[in-house]
């Protein structure tokens, strides 16, 4: 069932049910506002001649009996009946219907239909010359009771017509108010993988449909640079493979053009080994961005950022000394971060291996890792190398990018892991020139508190 119509039907069951209950309403108002001054005037009628018969003899009680039926303010047609437990006293008036049975030993006191509900009969309970007695006062109703069933009828005719017209109506309304979201769809359809330039047509009107296209076209421009980046990805990746692949293949087929001496075959193989081991380390490298990219949740533990930090500076450390670094570090307190060791481990060994490549020997590589109320875990990854050229640094963490002072090594997608592990744990990096020389990378990432990180270490384990 489309939404035009689930909208038509609960438009329709709603209306139904207000029109319908207001119908009832205003029937039973009607009715009440036509039988109230009616009713009131027959009792106040009937309380007074009560009363005076009450006090009065026999002839007397039957001229007022009389009378009574001859009163013609309340309606032209009337009947009174004064009874009492054994007889009829006196009965004068229109006999077109049956006064109700009541017992005078009763005592009742009220208002009462006839047997052909033509009449209504008000009865009054009294002493008529020392026993029980009633007096029942009656007029005739028909025309008040046409009047309550015409109206019922008009209801009966009229309400379903409302609702019909009221629901085709909303019907129309339905269809012109989804028929922007249609147009969307349309427009949506027509937009092929391929060509994801293409936009939604925005309304003048700012409303719910504005806000949705506008939704959509955020959306598509998204798609479009997650496009783009996936075929410049794939075309750099192609392009980064080629070259060593094209040295490898070359130098195998020099080494297999001629005879050579063992000293010349082991030379070309190690040359290709050690382009195999660039090519290794490219794949395992895109491999692991396309992993981080295509992930939107990691596998989240309690970390201690203070113990990856110094097992990686333990690890380098002899790397360090064997070309003159000094390697110092500056842990203040543990930071436990909420997330997989594995990923931390491989971003603090990137910007320390980064460190490495451009700080020349007799320089110094400073790791500090603090916390902040405000930023979480912050790790500082300073060098005393030649820096970044600032027209470099908008661009130094996308793929494959290379600086000006790359000496040729690596891949260009270090710094890239880095800023995807640092995104997938919530946190953020950035890279700037230290004013003495060097350049700093600064890595911030939500810590646990230390309660929460105790807790979910206890549940870990």
């Amino acid at each position: 069932m489309s939404i035009r119509l689930r909208l038509t039907l609960y438009w329709a069951l709603v209306l139904a049910a207000i029109l319908f209950s207001s119908a009832y309403a205003l029937s039973k108002l009607f009715a009440y506002e036509q039988w109230r001054p009616m009713d009131a005037a027959l009792l106040e009628e009937a309380d007074t001649s009560a009363d005076e018969i009450a006090h009065a003899n026999l002839k007397d009680a039957i001229d007022i009996v009389r009378r009574l039926s001859l009163e013609t303010d309340v309606g032209p047609h009337r009947r009174a009946v004064l009874i009492t437990a054994h007889r009829v006293v006196a009965d004068f008036g229109d006999h077109q219907d049956i006064p109700p049975r009541v017992s005078v030993e009763s005592g009742f006191r009220g208002l009462r239909m006839g047997a052909n509900r033509s009449f209504r009969f008000a009865i009054i309970p009294l002493s008529f010359q020392g026993e029980r007695a009633m007096l029942l006062d009656g007029i005739d109703v028909r025309p008040v009771r046409r009047s309550i069933d015409q109206l019922r009828r008009a209801l009966l005719l009229t309400v379903p017509m409302v609702l019909l017209l009221c629901v085709a109506g909303g019907y129309v309304l339905a269809g012109r108010a989804l028929a922007p979201i249609a147009a969307v769809g349309q427009a949506l359809a027509a937009i092929q993988p391929s060509d994801l330039r293409r936009r939604l047509h925005a309304p003048k009107v700012r409303d719910e449909i504005g806000r949705l296209t506008e939704t959509i076209n955020a959306l598509l421009d998204r798609l479009e640079r997650a496009s783009a980046a996936e075929r410049r990805f794939a075309s750099d990746a192609a392009h980064e493979l080629r070259t060593p692949l094209a040295v490898l293949r070359s130098g195998l087929e020099v080494a297999l053009a001629r005879e050579r001496s063992p000293d010349q075959s082991r030379i070309a193989l190690e040359n290709a080994h050690r382009d195999v081991i660039k090519l290794c380390k490219i794949a395992e490298e895109l491999l692991m961005l396309a992993r981080l990219n295509g992930e939107t949740a990691i596998d989240r533990k309690p970390a201690d950022l203070a113990e990856i930090v110094s097992e990686v500076a333990a690890a380098v450390e002899p790397l360090a000394t064997a070309k003159n670094i000094a390697l110092e570090t500056a842990m203040a307190e543990p930071a436990t971060v909420n997330g997989s060791a594995p990923h931390l481990r491989r971003l603090v060994i990137n910007l320390v291996d980064n460190a490495l490549k451009f700080t020349p020997p007799g320089g110094k590589i400073e790791i500090a890792l603090g916390c902040d109320d405000s930023r979480g875990a912050v790790l500082r990854v300073s060098d005393t190398g030649p820096g970044i050229d600032p027209a470099e640094l908008p661009m130094i963490f996308e793929r494959f990018f290379r600086g000006a002072h790359a000496n040729g090594d690596g891949s260009g997608l270090g710094l890239s892991l880095c800023r995807e592990i640092a995104r997938l744990h919530g946190g953020e990096i950035s890279a700037a020139n230290r004013t003495g020389g060097g350049s700093e990378f600064v890595v911030t990432l939500p810590t646990l508190p230390a309660q929460s990180a105790a807790d979910q270490k206890r549940r870990s384990a």
